[in-house]
This record gives structure tokens, C-alpha cells and sequence, in this order.
């Protein structure tokens, strides 16, 4: 069954990635699947490393959690999940692979963040030349009417 990647971080950007995939995947009839993606810390500090590494995991678990409970019981979707460890590129590339047939990756573009004016053109840009899937990057401020619109 074809299905919608949506990448999901700690931003409120992402709830509403999450929202539109799975209006975008009720109406065509797709499964969602969330990819969350810690990046290593502290790589030369095993031990340093592990905790921190549990602890982002920790997180990232309930993040998850909160968005299921909050968009997808509402929109009916039961979403697969992976979370993954690593490079964010690379990361998304092998998840890509594995699921042949993806149909669209979906992010999230936070109002706040000057980081995501730097990251996000940066993750394009490296796996833009290397899949053959479209990207959607959906804006943290968008309302659930013009989600549904858009879907």
C-alpha cells in the first residue's frame, strides 16, 4: 500500500506535518509512517553518549505518543513508526529504501526556529538528487480547515 513519510521532531511544526499527512492519506486512501531521527551526541564520550542518546530516545517516544493521541485518533489513521539514529540524511535516504512505495515525504516548517531557514533547504538539497519522491514542507501556522483543503 502506497504511504506518506512525515518526519517528526520537538517542534510544534510538527503536529502539523503530522496533521496534513494524515488528511493527505485518509483522502487517498495511503498509510502514514513517522520518522523521528536522533542525531548521535557525543560521540567521543561512550558513556555520555548512550544516556544522552536515551534519554532524546525517551523523548522523542513521548512526542510521538502525544501526536498520535492528539492527530491521528481524530483522523482515523494509526500510523507506523521509526526512529532511527544517525545522520538526518542519510537516515531518511535508507528509510526511503525501505519503503518503496512511498509516495511523498512530509516536514514540518516551524514559525520560530531560525534553525529550520538553515536545516531544511540543507536536507532538501542533500536528498533532493537522490530520491524520486516529492517533498512537502508544510508551515507550523496552517489551520486544520486549510489542511483539509490542501489534502
Amino acid at each position: 500500500m502506497s504511504s506518506i513519510i512525515v518526519c517528526i521532531d520537538s517542534t510544534n511544526a510538527s503536529e502539523t506535518a503530522l496533521r496534513y499527512a494524515c488528511y493527505k492519506a485518509k483522502d487517498s486512501g495511503f498509510t502514514v509512517q513517522i520518522l523521528a531521527i536522533l542525531e548521535a551526541s557525543y560521540k567521543n564520550l561512550p558513556f555520555a553518549a548512550k544516556a544522552i542518546g536515551n534519554e532524546k530516545r525517551q523523548q522523542i517516544e513521548t512526542r510521538i505518543s502525544k501526536l498520535i493521541d492528539s492527530v491521528c485518533k481524530e483522523t482515523g489513521i494509526t500510523p507506523a513508526i521509526s526512529i532511527r539514529e544517525g545522520d538526518i540524511t542519510s537516515e531518511i535516504i535508507r528509510e526511503l529504501k525501505n519503503s518503496s512505495d512511498c509516495k511523498m515525504i512530509v516536514f514540518g516548517k516551524s514559525n520560530n526556529s531560525l534553525s529550520d531557514n538553515t536545516v531544511l533547504p540543507k536536507i532538501v538539497g542533500k536528498i533532493g538528487s537522490k530520491i524520486n519522491v516529492p517533498i512537502t514542507i508544510v508551515p507550523e501556522n496552517l489551520s486544520d480547515d486549510l489542511l483539509k483543503s490542501l489534502a
